[in-house]
């Protein structure tokens, strides 16, 4: 048997985060992955000469007084940021518009009444009710911790009572009662893909959260995202902790209500303090094989929180390696990201991917070589393009286990729809490629460990955030929850949950209160970054 004062479930951001803190703290701490490489949905894999960021294309809250700026400081490693181009962050395209998403709020608002002077009443009332919303949302989390919660907290009720009452509105609601066209609507949707949910789904709440995080900055790691994850890893490591890849958790053992051990690719491992679970809440649930009859390891009310959610949609990435005679600046493509709706409406094209019809579907893409020219993605002068749309799971899950031929040719099929889109930004992009690489939902699901290839784990939707959302503690004392679903999902998102666990577990604070300024990507109401 192995023993730690802590062992963290999973080498996910959030595990990740939870681990350094706690070794920071002083903690001997393990990691068990069942990867062979760490970092979950940021992890950089290599294929041929070429390597790339499974997940991850760009993030926010990388300022020095902000989320990931306030945990490398405390962990005492320095990570540099690029900035993508405060001119256009995200360039926006359907055939009714290309724009480009600034930097500032405020910029942001002009360029639009330029571009749209018809509209300068809808926009001026948009602009104005997601300021509005934030500033509440900012407020509202110096005041209260929304995953410690408590009675008095409702006393505050009339003070955010606006915030309130939009607590079940969708962006769609605020399009319609702001009165914006539908052109205006699909462009404000454009960067849908960083919670994977058309207006009239998404919580209006996590929109607010992430236009307003990246109005604020939006950043790609220097030296690129395999640098960011191996920087966490190494103050693990070299702080005396230990991250154990290839190392699949086998069964979580729950008696006496508190977890006594754990199995792990064969080995009994033992944590004297705590177990902190990265991993999705219902796969944690499931390997405590809980028995039919009592005793039962989790009360039935428990069991149904921690498993009664919907998961967010699934998604196919493309992966491409170009060559040196390829020139990103010829297509338009620079240190900002590509959102491309063929159709130019976002609400019927989530429905129509989601029900299984990928022609021209509408494509997210990423030409990492160009946000940073560090070497260590592509030989010197090539490329890479990190491409990704949604899918509906099932149909891959089905064939992967009945039919691998016709697994395999769905993957060819939806590979060439995805590179329809593609040629339509880049008409010649075939004569440039040497390397391609995709990942259907089940590769998600078989590598990360996200059930049914979720890619943002509970959906965004209005009833699954805010108070709703679970939260880091369960009814079993030493197993806390730190991932996408127990908190928030996006990279800040997961580093804010494992660094509010670790402060709630140990009660020592991981924020410089100096430069706290702003907690707010974890108002109770969530904030997606790809």
């Amino acid at each position: 048997m192995e023993s730690f004062d802590y062992i963290v479930l999973g080498a996910g951001l959030g595990g990740l985060s939870a681990a350094a803190c706690l070794t920071r703290q002083g903690y001997k701490v393990a990691v068990l992955e069942k990867h062979y490489l760490p970092g979950g949905c940021c992890h950089t894999f290599d294929y041929g000469n070429y390597r790339f960021c499974a997940d991850v294309h760009y993030i926010s809250q990388c300022a020095p007084d902000q989320a990931i700026g306030q945990f490398f400081s405390y962990i005492e490693r320095p990570v540099e940021f690029n900035s993508l181009d405060p001119d256009g962050i995200d360039r926006i395209i359907t055939p009714e518009v290309d724009f480009k998403i600034p930097l500032g709020w405020e910029t942001l608002r002009s360029r639009l009444i330029a571009t749209f002077p018809d509209e300068q009443t809808a926009i001026n009332h948009y602009c104005d009710e997601i300021l509005q919303l934030r500033a509440e949302m900012r407020n509202l989390t110096q005041e209260i911790n929304w995953y410690d919660r408590k009675w008095s907290n409702w006393l505050k009720l009339p003070k955010y009572w606006n915030l309130y009452t939009k607590r079940s509105w969708t962006l769609q609601t605020l399009y319609d009662h702001v009165g914006l066209s539908s052109k205006l609507q699909n462009l404000l949707a454009g960067q849908s893909g960083d919670y994977a949910l058309p207006p009239n789904e998404i919580a209006l709440m996590t929109h607010t959260s992430l236009v307003s995080d990246y109005a604020e900055g939006a950043y790609y790691p220097k030296h690129h995202f395999k640098h960011f994850v191996d920087t966490i890893v190494d103050a693990i490591t070299e702080g005396g902790g230990v991250v154990q890849l290839s190392t699949p958790v086998e069964h979580i053992e729950v008696s006496h209500h508190r977890v006594q051990q754990l199995i792990a690719d064969g080995k009994i491992y033992h944590a004297d303090k705590g177990y902190i679970s990265d991993l999705d809440p219902k796969l944690t649930v499931k390997l405590m094989h809980m028995p039919k009859v009592p005793p039962k390891v989790l009360s039935q009310q428990e069991t149904q929180r921690l498993t009664d959610y919907e998961y967010s949609a699934s998604a196919f990435n493309l992966y491409l390696g170009l060559d040196s005679r390829f020139k990103p600046e010829r297509y338009g493509l620079g240190h900002w990201n590509i959102w491309y709706y063929p159709t130019g409406n976002v609400n019927q094209a989530y429905e129509k991917q989601l029900a299984g019809d990928l022609t021209h579907p509408w494509i997210f893409l990423s030409c990492p070589t160009m946000k940073s020219s560090e070497p260590g993605m592509a030989p010197a002068g090539h490329h890479v393009l990190e491409i990704a749309t949604v899918c509906p799971y099932q149909p891959f899950k089905d064939l992967r286990d009945c039919d691998t031929v016709a697994y395999k040719a769905k993957k060819r099929d939806l590979y060439q729809h995805i590179m329809t889109s593609v040629r339509d930004l880049i008409p010649d992009v075939d004569s440039y490629t040497r390397m391609k690489v995709y990942g259907t939902p089940t590769t998600s699901e078989f590598y990360l460990g996200q059930p049914q290839g979720n890619i943002y784990g509970a959906k965004l939707i209005p009833k699954q955030v805010g108070l709703n959302r679970m939260g880091y503690t369960t009814e079993v004392p030493n197993l806390f929850l730190v991932g996408a679903t127990a908190g928030y999902p996006s990279v800040p998102g997961v580093i804010i949950n494992g660094m509010e666990a670790v402060e709630l577990i140990t009660g020592r604070s991981v924020w410089n209160q100096t430069l706290a300024a702003d907690r707010s990507t974890k108002v109770p109401v969530g904030s997606v970054s790809s």
